[in-house]
């Protein structure tokens, strides 16, 4: 009979020791097959499995307390499983005793309730999930039964009512708020008592509104699954705040219905309540199918959880969040967005909504990543320019020198290219170029970098060489790509090169040393005829003594005045007016004639001079426009070039009131250029003087623009007015269709940012038609002017010309490089 039930049964006799178990009791405690009888508690302890040594002594403890206190014993056990979980049950234990009180025996019955104790818990923590979850509203929330008796209620209902929770529960709703008995009289317990179901509005200037607020009432009956009414449930939800907001969005929803930035409204739980129909076209969703969810559903993959971590952190820490986002568009497109998200908060400070507005920058993002090619590719050919030649070089040489290896930098200039230009044309020749970029991209391992610098000159990165012969195996393989002329459409071309090889270590450790290196080697084996390879040499390192002595006659430069100034007019692309003037340093040496600023100005930054110089040159520009400015002539701005050791150094704010103080030229006359490699490389130092310039009220612009690697979300903070397209890509307008994508992408991407744009190096009327058709809004140029002295353009002014095209016939020309 006992082994026929599931509940575990155990006779002990009065000293505790087992006398007979039934089969559960014995698989339970993993006792089947085990000589149990006559051992005790503790005994079996020791002798099976240790997790249950727990459980018997436990087991023995009730065992003592039933016998001393002489009557049955119910308590609840927990014993372990094999399976690693832990059974909980309900055990009962009758202890038998002889006639004069000795301890005869023990019953010991036992049902597992596991399941019933986990329904019990589930229930316990679903009812204080509810209760908790129903205090946290402000809304008054009670629970009556079918005789309209209270069963629960949340705090709001009672903080309403004034009634206690000890003496409410249980008693009828309708006695408890109106004990005059004037029940009938009330709107909500009228419809209580007639059962019926009703949502209804109670304004706060009715009589008959117990809370004297505007208030929403909703009666809801209660059904069990068969359909049996089982309760009445009440809320009443106070309108006045969301009356507020309903009406700020009548007035906002004129606003927003109507902008081209998407707008979504949520609530402080982020659960959407209201878009507009440019997010409805931009991300695909209606607003039916975007209404109380959660913006998540838009969400990319594409951000990491430390992105939306530090977002949200800056969020609740300043009330507003801006930047780029990645979103999920409903027909599964990603695309990029610039989003704004703000809190909403009432009087009181509390949250109440978050607003986000976005716009869709694809078309922006495709710009720039197109600007990202092409600033780091050659427009002709789609190699690797300098610019990523030189990031490329920078990391091969941190992985030779983490891994002790070797790696070969070959330099390689075609022979006598210029007379392929000159005889057949640049259009033959671009073309041959492309074709030997493609048979050096064949030449080379895959992992290799063949990149085009300029002209015609090549670079290839060879990586891992092993040894330095390996290099001269690759050259060999290279000229042997000469050995054939190459096909063209109309033309059968030989060409041969020359090649420098230069090898790192052993010739140089960082880029610069060994390009520099390899082009030497280079020009050494021109000098051994072209057509074959050379390595580098030592004696091929240039001579510092010659740098040594050209920095001392810089430094006698500045002393004697041998610096002088041009200026290059600026010119409103529309109207011709002239607009500004670039000031253009020259340095004219006594002995050695014009040195060119491309050769004196790095040596200048990398000496230190720069400094004395800039000094001057803006100090002697902002002078000579003081005193255009007492003629009453109409330059508009001086463009004085700041090099970078200048920004770098810190002092450049200062610098520049302290000569527009001495010079009292007003600040709306002078514009500070800043080349694009140096604020990308030295942004953070750069940015706080910058924004400080700005803010005296001058012109600032990035000069060089498109030779350096610029992020749009960077460029939007930077403080500035107007991006300068580098010469090199207005050179070749309107006959490189790469130069004109780039200046096209820079000019819209200009006016997208509220940028002025201007092109420099302007030399034909096409290309100024080209520039003008595409909106850019300045320019100059050899085309309207050369750089001249201060008198001739003074004379320009002054006799109302707009272009310098006689007076200047007769002069020289000048060779055109900015300071930096």
């Amino acid at each position: 009979m006992i082994n026929a039930t599931p509940d575990i049964i155990c006779f002990k006799d009065g000293q505790g020791r087992w006398l007979q178990a039934n089969d559960a009791d014995l698989e339970l405690f993993a006792l089947t097959g085990v000589d149990y009888r006559g051992k005790t508690d503790s005994e079996l302890a020791d002798f099976t499995a240790p997790m249950y040594r727990k459980a018997f002594l436990a087991c023995e403890e009730s065992d003592e307390r039933a016998w001393r206190n002489r009557r049955t014993l119910r308590c609840e056990e927990a014993i372990p499983r094999m399976d690693g979980t832990t059974a909980i049950y309900d055990v009962i234990k009758v202890p038998l005793h002889l006639d004069d009180g000795t301890r005869r025996g023990l019953i010991i019955l036992g049902r597992d309730i596991t399941d019933r104790k986990r329904v019990e818990q589930k229930l316990a923590l679903a009812n204080s999930e509810w209760t908790q979850a129903l205090d946290q509203f402000d809304d008054a929330v009670y629970l009556l039964d079918t005789d309209l008796q209270l069963l629960k209620a949340n705090k709001a209902f009672y903080q309403m009512t004034g009634l206690e929770p000890e003496q409410s529960l249980g008693q009828p709703i309708t006695e408890m708020l109106h004990p005059d008995g004037g029940a009938h009289r009330c709107p909500i317990c009228s419809k209580l008592i007639d059962g019926t179901e009703s949502i209804f509005t109670l304004d706060e200037n009715d009589t008959r509104n117990p809370d004297k607020k505007p208030v929403e009432v909703k009666i809801k009956r209660l059904r069990d699954e068969s359909g049996t009414s089982t309760g009445m449930l009440i809320s009443m939800h106070d309108l006045t705040h969301t009356r507020q907001i309903e009406e700020r969005l009548r007035l906002a929803a004129s606003v927003f219905e109507n902008t081209d930035e998407g707008v979504i409204i949520t609530d402080a739980n982020a659960r959407i309540l209201d878009v507009n129909k440019a997010f409805t076209r931009i991300q695909g969703y209606s607003r039916e199918e975007v209404i109380g969810k959660n913006p998540r559903i838009f969400k990319s993959g594409h951000h990491d959880q430390s992105f939306f971590r530090d977002m949200w952190r800056n969020l609740n820490e300043t009330g507003h969040w801006r930047g780029e986002m990645w979103n999920r568009r409903k027909n599964g497109e990603l695309f990029p967005k610039w989003q704004t998200i703000n809190r909403v908060v009432d009087a009181e400070g509390n949250l109440t909504h978050y607003v986000g507005i976005f716009a869709d920058i694809t078309h922006i993002k495709q710009s720039q990543e197109k600007l990202d090619h092409l600033g780091h590719h050659d427009a002709l050919t789609d190699l690797p320019n300098r610019l990523l030649l030189n990031e490329r070089l920078e990391q091969a040489v941190k992985h030779a020198q983490r891994h002790n290896s070797l790696l070969a930098v070959i330099f390689l200039d075609l022979d006598n290219f210029k007379h392929i230009n000159d005889s057949l044309g640049h259009p033959v020749g671009d073309q041959l170029l492309q074709e030997v970029s493609q048979k050096l991209l064949q030449a080379t391992r895959q992992d290799d970098t063949v990149a085009r610098i300029g002209g015609d000159e090549f670079v290839l990165l060879l990586e891992d060489i092993g040894k330095p012969e390996n290099a001269g195996i690759a050259a060999e393989k290279l000229t042997a790509i000469f050995a054939e002329p190459f096909q063209l459409v109309e033309h059968s071309i030989r060409v041969t090169a020359s090649l420098g090889i230069c090898i790192c270590p052993q010739d140089g450790e960082d880029p610069s040393t060994l390009l520099r290196n390899a082009d030497s080697a280079m020009y050494r084996a021109k000098e051994e005829g072209r057509n074959t390879y050379q390595f580098y040499t030592e004696e091929l390192t240039r001579n510092a003594f010659e740098r040594v002595l050209l920095e001392n006659n810089l430094r006698q430069a500045i002393d004697e005045k041998q610096l002088c100034l041009l200026y290059q007019p600026q010119y409103d692309l529309q109207t011709d007016r002239v607009i500004g003037l670039e000031v253009l340093l020259r340095w004219n040496h006594p002995e050695l004639g014009t040195i060119s600023p491309a050769k004196f100005i790095p040596l200048a930054e990398e000496s230190g001079l720069i400094h004395p110089i800039g000094e001057w040159v803006l100090k002697t520009a902002c002078q000579q426009g003081q005193l255009w400015q007492q003629q009453g002539l109409d330059f508009g701005r001086i463009a004085v070039n700041i090099a970078g050791p200048q920004l770098q150094r810190g002092n450049l704010v200062n610098e520049v009131m302290a000569v527009l103080d001495e010079t009292q030229l007003q600040t709306e006359h002078l514009e500070l250029e800043v080349t694009e490699s140096f604020i990308m490389q030295q942004g953070g130092a750069a940015i706080p003087q910058l924004q400080a310039l700005r803010d005296l009220g001058l012109t600032l612009a990035i000069d060089d623009f498109g030779t350096g690697y610029s992020s749009l979300s960077y460029l939007k903070q930077l403080p500035i007015h107007k991006l300068k397209i580098d010469q090199s890509f207005v050179r070749d307008i309107p006959g490189d269709r790469n130069d004109m994508a780039i200046a096209d992408a820079i000019i819209a991407m200009g006016k997208s940012l509220g940028l002025t744009v201007i092109a420099e190096g302007v030399e034909t009327e096409a290309q100024a038609s080209f520039l003008k058709q595409t909106g850019c809004q300045e320019g100059q140029g050899y085309l309207y002017s050369k750089p001249v002295s201060a008198d001739v353009i003074e004379l320009m002014l002054t006799s109302g010309l707009t272009r310098l095209d006689q007076l200047v016939s007769q002069r020289p020309a000048l060779p055109d490089a900015p300071l930096g």
